[in-house]
């Protein structure tokens, strides 16, 4: 059986958004897992998690997912594949959002997985594991909207969320590393524009399957 680990934010852990707050059963990662045969899926997922910055604003030192990746892959070791899919958060405004350098961040990640290892039961292998980028979809347009309750926490985050999957795509390349757009399968809630509708993670989980699928068997 292939171990997959997902290492995301809150929407790869189900954040609704419609404003319950109780998690989806059926989020993308659950929906992934059941379109695919002898595999198990791991979730790995924190709302609010960035790529590398501490967030003094939001549980602090805890959303640094650079902080504690090496921690993630060494507990779930031996993991066959890893699906990094962050960047969202880091759009926020007083992390001064640019495509290029959340690229930049993430790649220090996809480096993080090469240096630790997880891809054998060995202790201490220092054999990584394949991983994959899955890219952030842009945000709507109803982050620039001034009547949105959270719109001074995101000014600017639209437009570099629009330059993500150049961006991404550029550093994926230097690092021989595939990638997976999920623009083409999401859509924001009407009111709540960073978090997901219930049939994106659907969607989502299903082209995500097969994509991967295709990758590792």
């Amino acid at each position: 059986m292939k171990r997959i680990l997902i290492y995301g934010d809150s929407n790869s852990w189900g954040y609704p958004c419609d404003g319950v707050l109780s998690r989806l059963a059926d989020r993308w990662p659950v929906v992934m897992a059941r379109d695919m045969i002898d595999v198990e899926v791991i979730e790995e997922n924190l709302p609010g998690r960035t790529t590398v910055h501490d967030d003094a604003e939001h549980l602090g030192e805890a959303n640094n997912g650079l902080r504690f990746l090496e921690v993630v892959l060494r507990s779930h070791a031996p993991l066959d594949a890893v699906i990094l899919f962050l960047g969202t958060n880091d759009l926020k405004t007083r992390f001064a959002p640019d495509a290029k350098m959340i690229a930049e961040n993430l790649g220090q990640l996809i480096k993080k997985v090469h240096a630790v290892g997880g891809n054998s039961e060995f202790w201490d292998d220092p054999t990584p594991p394949p991983v994959f980028v899955f890219v952030p979809p842009p945000l709507s347009e109803r982050v620039d909207d001034p009547t949105w309750e959270r719109r001074t926490e995101w000014v600017g985050a639209r437009t570099a969320s629009l330059g993500l999957v150049d961006a991404f795509t550029v550093m994926a390349q230097k690092l021989d590393v595939p990638i997976f757009n999920s623009a083409p399968y999401v859509t924001g809630g009407q009111d709540d524009p960073i978090h997901w509708t219930p049939d994106s993670h659907i969607r989502l989980g299903q082209a995500a399957a097969q994509w991967l699928g295709t990758q590792i068997f």
